[in-house]
Parts: structure tokens; C-alpha cells; sequence
């Protein structure tokens, strides 16, 4: 993701998932040069949008990497995670790498 990052394309980004039926496939989201162009009250919003589209559906495993340094980031990452947690698993990490280690290992202890 780079520059602004609207409700609306993350919505379509979900309709995609759902599409595509991609709720299967693990996928590592890189929100480091993206900035959130809505208010942080809009998470709960989007988990529910979210759920509605894809809750029905067996999720693999996401993880969203943010910036080392921008703490607000990762809150709303987190934020985000713990909205979602109930049916699917959402990691937060600060590095690609990491992140990548998170997905092969839940991938290879699923099958």
C-alpha cells in the first residue's frame, strides 16, 4: 500500500478477497508507505463490513507489517487484529521478513 488509504478501497480490497476467493490464501499486507485517510472510529465499521463479506468463509492467516517507528500505526493494526480475531488470525509486525516467517509457519502447520 502507498499514499492515502481510504474506507472505500479497503472495502474493495475485502470484495476482492471474497471474489477471488482468496479468504484461503495467507497474505502479508505492507502498510508501511500508506496512510489512513479516515478517523480510527472507522475500524469497527470495516471489521463488520468485513465479517459480513467474509465470516462465513475459513480465513488462513494475515499479516500486516507497519513502520519500526509509527506507534500509531501499529495501535491501529493492532486495533484492527484484536476486531477481527474472532474468526480470523491477524499479526502485527514492524519487518517484512517476519512477517513472511509468521505465514510459511502457520501455513505448514495447517496442512
Amino acid at each position: 500500500m502507498r499514499d492515502g488509504l481510504t474506507v472505500d478501497e479497503i472495502r474493495r480490497h475485502i470484495e476482492a478477497l471474497n471474489e477471488m476467493e482468496a479468504n484461503r490464501y495467507s497474505e502479508i499486507v505492507d502498510t508501511r508507505g500508506a496512510e489512513p485517510l479516515f478517523p480510527a472510529k472507522e475500524f469497527p465499521n470495516i471489521a463488520r463490513y468485513a465479517r459480513r463479506m467474509l465470516g462465513h468463509l475459513e480465513m488462513a492467516p494475515r499479516a500486516v507489517v507497519v513502520s519500526e517507528n509509527d506507534l500509531v500505526s501499529f495501535g491501529l493494526a493492532r486495533l484492527f487484529s484484536a476486531l477481527v480475531g474472532p474468526w480470523v488470525t491477524v499479526r502485527v509486525f514492524d519487518n517484512v521478513p517476519a512477517a513472511a516467517t509468521f505465514i510459511e509457519m502457520t501455513a505448514a502447520s495447517r496442512e
